[in-house]
Parts: structure tokens; C-alpha cells; sequence
């Protein structure tokens, strides 16, 4: 199709934009990789003062870092021993380990971290933390008074109950004896991603504090999840709707695979797998990426703005899953790498995905990216830690669950959107068979259904009905001098007139082309309907924006209660109604008069 000249015009004022946007982004990702390598080196070379004095322990600060308290190592074989290590750490070249330290130990590889802490009060119990989950082995030595090796062990590699502390965090206890400062040895293992965590010392009342105050947070957060998952599942059963069964299957893998990161799963769902403890992220992070695109796509359906776009998510769902078997079957460095790699790329097709359903206009959908977004902002942080390019710390531990609390509530809000505007118009499709499109008022089948049931319980119950028949006297003349769209308004407002009168029990319907019945259920008496009758004709004359200037609605209404005492008419509801049409057609003849009762 041919372009306007005003969307060229746009479309060649957007190029230089996009153009020294992409000049701007090139530059930047080059001085990154420019600055990058002088940065890691001058920062390697950077002379850092050695730790010279233990870590007192005296209840002033109830944690403490051990970021420039302690000096680090890495044995590349993986083969010394704790006392080998103590032996020759004259030889060994331990340097200080500063805030953000972050190595990569390879599948031989292990980390050790000394540090020396001096307890002053022997009623005090400290205990030392790394502050992050996911570590393969961590095991921590010292001499106890006597001179014999006391040793604990945590990691992914060990199940959670059989830890010193079950805790998320590998926590060890600290010796309380306070005639000497103690040496730590502290031996990590992490193979497949660049290992970065901080160590803490906390008194044991400040250690309980935080781990009460994180996991009354994060139950908040899975509490939520599962509520949203249990009612996204029964919105989807009661409605049919796959956008919300996926929704549930998506926020339930991405509820597991924090828990797994966060290490909640290990400390609750799976305390005595110690095999699937050490997997767990590997698989769910995967899982989770590629039910993502899934979700996204079925909820924004890309095949409708490109065939391509749709394929591309579901090659890259399909190649994430295939990346994840290979990763469990056959482990190694290159497919956690492509994994990563393709999680990137995943991350990148959401956001297309949701970019062009995002200029379709829609709002449920820009709901949907809103949620979304804060997500895939919140995932670049893994990939950068997997790429060695940053440290773990606060954001990559705890960016996603605080992403996934916002885009939760949100993607369920747009999901209620986009559903009530389905069924919003299959609600009209059903209603068809009730009511008359143009006005929405009851049509004539339906309405004379309702008649006939009125007749017969006035008749039952000795009481009247009225029913009013309404006429849009000056119909011919909008459509004859207005044209049929301000005709058709004008049935619309009088459809609107006759529901602001009609009471909750009341039947109002549009039982010709300018023709309009009113049924008052009983027991109803003639006062009451000729004040009905008054106030529609009074409403029509009202003026109104809706029709052109100097134009008001006018009706004939003829009105009677049923049913009427003839042998004739009884619980007959086409009778009744041609009967009043009879008095209508007389009414019409009669310029000068507007509301005719015709039996009181």
C-alpha cells in the first residue's frame, strides 16, 4: 500500500534520529570495551593495605564485613589440603579481598579466604555468612584450643538439613572462646559461574533479625504468586482462556526459580536433595525464559503484525529447552554459555514482541508491557554476573523477586483487560437473541415473552399491568432530511429516554422501526402510567447535542392497563399489542395530540 506523504515525511525524520541513536550506542558499547580491560587491570594492581589485626568482636557493630579484613587465594588444582594451605602460607600468594571481589574458579578451581576474629564477650555466639545462594561447596576450618581441625560444610552440593545452620545462606557458627583470636580458613568451590559473594560476621540476634525481616518479605511475594497462579487458573477453566492458564504456568515457574536462586526451595521445598539443589537454577532459570516468550506470545499474538516475529519466539523457546537438556545431560562451560547467550536473545524478542503489540494502540496490552518491562530489566543483571562482567551483591539477588512482586498484579490487570474485551463482545454476540443491537433495549420475541408472562399473572393475582406504546413520530423526517445515521441516533436516544423511566422491573423494547413498547409491572394504576407517559414525552422535547440544531424528539404514546376485561383479548399478547396499535395508527391522524389512554 502507498505511503502518504505526511507518514514518509515522519518515516525520514525518524532515520537520522534512529541513525545517530545507533552512533551514540556504538560509541558507548566501545568505550565500555575500551575501558573495560584498563579498568579489571588497573584495578588488579591497585596495592590494597593487608589485614593485619583481627576482627574484634565486641558487640559495637552487631555485623561485620570482612571485605578488606580478610586475604584470598585461588588454588587452580584444587588439590591442597587445610593444612597445606596453613603450612606454606608464607609462600602463598594471598592478597586482600576487596568489596566486589569476583573470580573465576573453573571446575577445579577452589577459593580460599582467611581472616582472623577475636571474640570479647564469652557470652556472645557470632556467626560468619555468605551473603548469596547457589554456591557449589563451602567449607570452613580453625583450630579449636586443644589444636584439633574443627570443620563445617554447606553448598548446593549438600543438602540443606544436613548443613551446620539449615539456612538459605550458608551460616557457620564461630568459635565463642576468647583467650586468643582465632585463624578462619575458608574454602569455596563454584565451577560453572564467576563466583562473587560477600562475607559477613553477625551476632546471632542480628543474623535471626534479617532472616525474619527477608522471609516475612519474601512469603509476602510467593503468597501473592500463588493467590494470582490459583486465580488465574480458575479464570482460565471458567473462561477458556489460555492467555490466564498460561499466566499461571508462567508466574508459577518464575515463583520456583526464585525460590531456587533465593535459596527458599532449599530450605523448604527440597531440604533433602541435595542433587537437585545444585541443578535447580540451572534448569528453572531456562524453563522460565522460555515460558516467558510463550506467554508473551500468546497473550500479544505477533502473527498478527508478522509471521516472523512469531517464529522466532517459538525457535527460541524450542532451542532454550533443547540448551537445557544438553546442559543437564552433558554439563560444561560452553552450553551454560549458550544458554546465556540465547536467555539474552530471549529477552531481546519479548521486547519486540511487546514493542509492536505496544503501537497497536491497545491499553490492556501497554498493561502488559509495564509488567513485563521492569522483568526484563531485572534479568540483564544474571546475564552480566554469567558474563563475569559484574559482581553479585543486593540487585542481583534480590532485583528479580522485587521485579516479579510489580509486574505480578499488573499482567494479571492487563490479562482482566484484554478478557472483558473478548467476552464483553461474545456477551453482545448471546445478547443478540435478547435484545436489539441498535438500542440495546428488549426486542420484540423477547419482549412479547414477557408480555404474555405479565397478562397471566395479573390475571392470577387480580391486579393491572400498563403498557405504553411508543412512537417516534418525526422518524421519517430525520431520515428524509438528516439522513439514516441521525435517525438511527435518534432511536438510540429514545432507547436511553425510555430506561432512565423504566423502574427495575420494568420492560422496555423496540418492537418496530420507530416503534417502542413499555411494560410496567403491576399492580399499576392510571395516574401512574399517564406520569410515565408525561415524562418520556417531556424527555423527547428536551434538547439534545446528539441531533442537529433546532430537532427534538417526538413522540405518540398510547397507553392502557391490562389486562383488558374482553373475552377476546385474555392472556393474548399479540392481541393486546394490536390493539394498541390500532389506537396508535388513530393517534398519528391527530396532530394535536400526543398521550391517548384508551381504557380508563
Amino acid at each position: 500500500m502507498p505511503l502518504t506523504p505526511s507518514f514518509q515525511n515522519r518515516s525520514t525524520s525518524r532515520r537520522p534520529r534512529l541513525a545517530r541513536a545507533g552512533w551514540w550506542l556504538a560509541a558507548l558499547l566501545l568505550a565500555l570495551l575500551a575501558w573495560w580491560p584498563a579498568h579489571r587491570a588497573a584495578a588488579a594492581h591497585t596495592p590494597t593495605p593487608m589485614p593485619t589485626a583481627p576482627v574484634r568482636l565486641d558487640g559495637t557493630q552487631p555485623s561485620r564485613p570482612l571485605a578488606q579484613r580478610s586475604v584470598a587465594w585461588v588454588d587452580r588444582t584444587g588439590q591442597l589440603t587445610v593444612e597445606q594451605v596453613e603450612q606454606q602460607v608464607d609462600r602463598l600468594p594471598f592478597e586482600p579481598r576487596a568489596q566486589g571481589h569476583r573470580v573465576s574458579l573453573g571446575a577445579a578451581g577452589a577459593l580460599w579466604v582467611r581472616f582472623d576474629a577475636w571474640v570479647q564477650d564469652p557470652d556472645s555466639h557470632w556467626e560468619l555468612e555468605l551473603a548469596r545462594s547457589g554456591t557449589d561447596r563451602m567449607s570452613v576450618y580453625h583450630r579449636r584450643a586443644d589444636g584439633t581441625w574443627h570443620q563445617q560444610h554447606a553448598g548446593d552440593r549438600i543438602a540443606v538439613r544436613d548443613w551446620p545452620s539449615p539456612d538459605r545462606y550458608p551460616v557457620f557458627a564461630l568459635d565463642p572462646r576468647t583467650d586468643a583470636p582465632v585463624t578462619y580458613w575458608v574454602r569455596i568451590e563454584h565451577a560453572r559461574v564467576p563466583f562473587s559473594g560477600e562475607l559477613f560476621i553477625h551476632s546471632h540476634g542480628q543474623l535471626r533479625e534479617q532472616r525474619i525481616l527477608q522471609q516475612f518479605l519474601l512469603g509476602a511475594y510467593f503468597g501473592m504468586a500463588l493467590l494470582l497462579t490459583a486465580v488465574a487458573v480458575a479464570n482460565g477453566l471458567v473462561f477458556r482462556d489460555r492467555s490466564f492458564l498460561a499466566y499461571a504456568g508462567y508466574i508459577s515457574l518464575l515463583g520456583l526459580s526464585l525460590a531456587a536462586s533465593l535459596g527458599v526451595g532449599g530450605q523448604f521445598l527440597w531440604p533433602q536433595a541435595a542433587g537437585w539443589n545444585g541443578l535447580a537454577e540451572f534448569v528453572l532459570l531456562p524453563l522460565v525464559a522460555a515460558v516467558a516468550v510463550l506467554f508473551v506470545r500468546q497473550v500479544v499474538q505477533p502473527r498478527r503484525i508478522g509471521p516472523a516475529l512469531d517464529r522466532i519466539a517459538l525457535s527460541l523457546a524450542a532451542l532454550l529447552l533443547a540448551l537445557t537438556v544438553w546442559d543437564v545431560v552433558q554439563p560444561g562451560p560452553w552450553s551454560f554459555q549458550a544458554i546465556t547467550a540465547v536467555g539474552a536473545l530471549t529477552m531481546v524478542a519479548i521486547y519486540a514482541m511487546l514493542w509492536a503489540a505496544w503501537r497497536t494502540g491497545d491499553r490492556w496490552v501497554r498493561w502488559i508491557a509495564l509488567g513485563v518491562l521492569p522483568v526484563l530489566l531485572a534479568g540483564a543483571l544474571p546475564v552480566l554476573r554469567n558474563f563475569d562482567l559484574i559482581s553479585s551483591g543486593f540487585l542481583t539477588q534480590y532485583a528479580m523477586v522485587i521485579a516479579a512482586a510489580i509486574e505480578a498484579p499488573l499482567l494479571f490487570y492487563g490479562l482482566l483487560q484484554r478478557s472483558s474485551l473478548q467476552h464483553e463482545a461474545q456477551a453482545r454476540a448471546k445478547a443478540l437473541s435478547l435484545t436489539e443491537p441498535l438500542t440495546g433495549l428488549c426486542n420484540r420475541h423477547n419482549f412479547m415473552l414477557r408480555l404474555h408472562d405479565s397478562l397471566v399473572r395479573a390475571q392470577r393475582y387480580r391486579h393491572h399491568n400498563a403498557l405504553l406504546l411508543i412512537t417516534l413520530d418525526n422518524h421519517d423526517f430525520f431520515v428524509r432530511e438528516h439522513g439514516r445515521e441521525v435517525a438511527d441516533r435518534a432511536l438510540v436516544l429514545t432507547g436511553s429516554l425510555l430506561r432512565s423511566v423504566a423502574r427495575d422491573v420494568d420492560t422496555a423494547a423496540r418492537v418496530s422501526d420507530s416503534g417502542f413498547a413499555l411494560l410496567m409491572e403491576g399492580p399499576v394504576r392510571g395516574p401512574q402510567a399517564v406520569a410515565a407517559s408525561t415524562s418520556v414525552l417531556a424527555g423527547g422535547l428536551r434538547p439534545s447535542d446528539e441531533l442537529p440544531v433546532g430537532s427534538t424528539l417526538k413522540f405518540k404514546i398510547v397507553l392502557a392497563l391490562l389486562p383488558q376485561d374482553s373475552v377476546e383479548l385474555q392472556v393474548n399478547a399479540q392481541a393486546h399489542l394490536d390493539w394498541l396499535q390500532i389506537a396508535m395508527d388513530a393517534l398519528r391522524r391527530e396532530p394535536r395530540r400526543s398521550i391517548q389512554s384508551v381504557n380508563f
